[in-house]
């Protein structure tokens, strides 16, 4: 039997996300805020990195769930100059696959790799123009819908051919 956990504040986990590195809809609270230091809460704009896994994964938070705390498998991002970079564009560059790549290498540990605030701070990031992260960041959310777009249409082709087979035998 589970065991239902009650509280008013939210504690983000690798499973609360999707493969498209998205928050997924069917959250809870699960922590009391009152046994959290303030200091800890997500901030608007804040950047989570999975320091822990096999995918070292980017996310920006942006009061999707609030109030929220990461646990401590992510290693928190935050204040970013607003007027030379946009958070959700961090992220964006962690998550590209050369940065994976690249995060994956650095990994240590046997049996969970795991990376370090080091690691994290050594990375190069180029910053382009506000317009072009806004552009780049379209461009990704684009690919995003697309994938899931091609998703759905293989699913539906497969139960489409699948009624097919079960008439067929009928």
């Amino acid at each position: 039997m589970k065991t239902e956990r009650i509280g008013d504040a939210y504690y983000l986990q690798a499973r609360d996300f999707n493969e498209y590195h998205q928050l997924e809809n069917n959250l809870k609270p699960e922590v009391s805020s009152l046994k959290i230091n303030r200091k800890h809460f997500l901030e608007t704009d804040d950047v989570i990195v999975a320091a822990k896994g096999m995918n070292h994964f980017a996310f920006t938070y942006n009061n999707e769930v609030t109030p929220a705390v990461a646990s401590s498998m992510f290693i928190v991002l935050r204040y970013f100059d607003p007027n030379s970079v946009i958070s959700g564009y961090v992220s964006w560059f962690i998550n590209h696959p050369k940065t994976q790549t690249f995060l994956s290498r650095s990994s240590k540990g046997s049996g969970i790799p795991s990376i370090n605030k080091s690691t994290i701070g050594d990375l190069e990031i180029p910053i382009p123009s506000i317009e072009t992260q806004q552009r780049i960041l379209k461009l990704g959310q684009l690919k995003i819908k697309e994938r899931k777009l091609q998703e759905k249409i293989r699913n539906l082709k497969n139960e489409v051919l699948n009624e097919q087979l079960i008439k067929i035998i009928k």
